[in-house]
């Protein structure tokens, strides 16, 4: 799961600010073009050739302009800011039919769930509540949202109806009952059945993969060992995997994981930080972000972590992706 996460610890802390409301009067997204739309091309600031995404689109945050902006990414380069508002954007996760992207902003004060169409027309707030909802993700049918409301597990009907809980935050967590304590939504299983998410203990340095079923039964701890952060869970489209940020031994990396917490594979194996997967709509590819250039960037690799290419050269953090299914 994706949730304001920069390096180190911070990606556990839920940064709020005062906003405007809503985005009334703001102007029309504008394009940032990148040259060229052929498999590789030069980058704005002169660097080296920029790979192109594989497939589709991606939206993602960007603080070029100081602040989180929602973007996209188009498969020849182009980047168009989405939201142009004067607050914070964050979690952007798209529907199922490729519509839409629902995203967490702080633009009515407190961090709330918008919805809006694929190029921010339409903007409807989903949410109105003070304890902070972030990390939205569409059901795969596209009918259901799942949250985060102050680290308590959440969904409601895709237009912002029927708020149910699924797991209520605690504020006791010990390493045994991690899972049990609420968290950060990383996606659903491919049929509709089982969110996974992270739950996080800052005080005791420690993150855990979990599953449980949308009614709240079932739950499960997928990843809790080695000790360390394991966080920002994305289920793969198959079903099989579950891709995720690692943080042990001082370093950020990308691993894989089997749904029965087989197979747990470093995918990056680089001293930068990585952070912040996300599947292709086939499961081919991962996009993430890095600052293994010396900014952080978005980056592709294969599901197998070879073929790295990257996608952005901006000045500002790039990261937060999610990978369009259409």
């Amino acid at each position: 799961m994706r949730v304001l996460a920069l390096a180190g610890l911070a990606i556990l802390a839920l940064a709020t600010a005062c906003g405007g409301d809503g985005g009334a009067g703001r102007t029309p997204p504008s394009a940032t073009p990148i040259t060229g739309a052929s498999a590789t091309r030069t980058s704005p600031s002169g660097g080296a050739a920029l790979g192109r995404l594989p497939m589709t689109k991606a939206a993602f945050i960007t603080r070029r302009d100081g602040k989180g902006e929602l973007y996209s990414l188009d498969r020849d380069g182009r980047q168009v800011n989405l939201s142009n508002t004067p607050e914070e954007e964050t979690n952007p996760d798209w529907s199922p039919d490729g519509t839409k992207i629902a995203f967490s902003s702080n633009r009515s004060g407190d961090y709330n769930i918008y919805v809006a169409n694929a190029d921010d027309s339409d903007v409807v707030r989903l949410t109105a509540a003070d304890a902070g909802d972030l990390s939205p993700r569409w059901s795969p049918d596209g009918q259901r949202i799942a949250f985060s409301r102050g680290g308590s597990l959440m969904a409601m009907d895709s237009d912002g109806n029927n708020v149910r809980l699924i797991l209520a935050a605690k504020s006791e967590r010990t390493a045994s009952t991690l899972c049990e304590t609420g968290g950060f939504v990383g996606g659903w299983s491919p049929d509709g059945s089982s969110i996974t998410y992270y739950a996080a203990s800052l005080d005791k340095g420690i993150g855990h993969i979990c599953v449980v079923d949308v009614d709240g039964s079932n739950l499960r701890t997928v990843l809790s060992e080695p000790p360390g952060y394991l966080v920002e869970p994305s289920w793969s489209p198959d079903g099989q995997r579950i891709v995720y940020r690692s943080i042990r031994d001082g370093n950020h990396e990308i691993y894989v994981v089997n749904v029965d917490g087989s197979g747990d594979t470093n995918l990056t194996n680089d001293a930068a930080t990585d952070l912040e997967p996300d599947w292709s709509p086939d499961g081919q590819w991962i996009i993430f972000g890095s600052d293994r250039s010396g900014d952080f960037e978005l980056y592709a690799m294969r599901s197998d972590g070879s073929e790295v290419t990257r996608l952005t050269d901006t000045p500002g953090k790039d990261s937060d992706p999610s990978w369009s299914p259409k």
